[in-house]
């Protein structure tokens, strides 16, 4: 898309003048068993409430060896099994181990010791796979939260292939897989949302990746063939990725600290407000899509208004 820099930092201070930079305007005029009650725009999502089976199968970081090799930190149980393992497991067990600790402590609360404690090896033998505490924190960040697997699962279901061929993608479809995802990887959400609120300090090693990131995954959307209302132009398309994106986060925020809550009902609640129905009918999921509808749907698409 032409001139994407200009138009992010254009829509930016648009947002911040309107003061949508919180979730907290969603509300207006909704307390929160309202927007329970807010009836459900796309039926085909129905089936996400009612049984989890429904959902797309999310691939995670598993245990290495299939064994339970790993102790609870703040427990009494130690690892015990000594087994030999490959470059690549023993590189997966440690992602694991920093995964659970950095969740629970955050970065600055870990120590390398941690780590080697919970594989049930010396601090030396770390030293044999990671170069530091910032080259694992290095490592947790680039191979464990934004993922191929994770783009993959956020898009494959969001999209149709139109008769001529073209594969073109439903925002608000993205936005609810995120959340079906992050639902089926709690620890690793905590992981983020910990890391995301020690790097506001600019000496915190995550500082740059976490700042950057906004614009980092706007430019991924931007790659993709997006099935948008006719008014929606790339502006206000940057201030609805930033409204649901941060409104996610407020939403995963309150989910890791409230075991009560419903994440999927909140999230769809919030969607119907994002995207309302008045605008985004036939916009929001590839199951309003007629099958029998053999146009070419490129025009319908952001990139084609450019």
């Amino acid at each position: 898309m032409a001139g994407v820099g200009q138009r992010v930092a254009t829509a930016t201070l648009r947002l911040e003048a309107r003061g949508r930079n919180s979730i907290g305007w969603f509300y207006e005029g909704h307390d929160e068993q309202g927007c329970k009650e807010l009836a459900m725009s796309v039926a085909a999502w129905d089936g996400f409430l009612n049984d989890q089976s429904n959902w797309p199968a999310a691939s995670r970081i598993g245990n290495a060896t299939g064994a339970t090799t790993a102790r609870d930190t703040l427990g009494d149980k130690t690892f015990v099994k000594r087994k030999r393992m490959s470059q690549e497991e023993r590189h997966l067990q440690i992602l694991q181990a920093a995964v659970k600790i950095i969740a629970t402590k955050g970065f600055w609360g870990m120590s390398l010791q941690n780590i080697s404690d919970e594989l049930g090896i010396t601090e030396a033998a770390l030293y044999h796979y990671i170069s530091s505490k910032d080259d694992l924190l290095n490592m947790v960040l680039s191979e464990c939260y934004d993922t191929i697997d994770a783009d993959e699962y956020n898009a494959v279901t969001a999209a149709i292939v139109d008769a001529d061929g073209h594969r073109v993608y439903y925002y608000p479809r993205y936005c609810l897989n995120i959340v079906l995802y992050n639902l089926q990887r709690p620890e690793l959400v905590q992981l983020y949302s910990v890391l995301n609120g020690e790097a506001l300090n600019p000496s915190h090693p995550a500082h740059d990746f976490f700042i950057g990131r906004h614009l980092r995954q706007w430019e991924m959307i931007c790659s993709m063939n997006w099935l948008l209302p006719p008014d929606v132009d790339e502006e206000r398309f940057y201030d609805l990725y930033t409204l649901a994106m941060s409104a996610m986060d407020g939403l995963q925020y309150r989910w890791l600290g409230d075991n009560s809550m419903n994440l999927l009902e909140q999230w769809m609640s919030i969607s119907d407000i994002i995207f309302p129905d008045s605008e985004w009918q036939g916009f929001r999921d590839p199951s309003e899509h007629d099958p029998k509808n053999e146009s070419c749907l490129l025009p319908l698409t952001l990139s084609a208004r450019q």
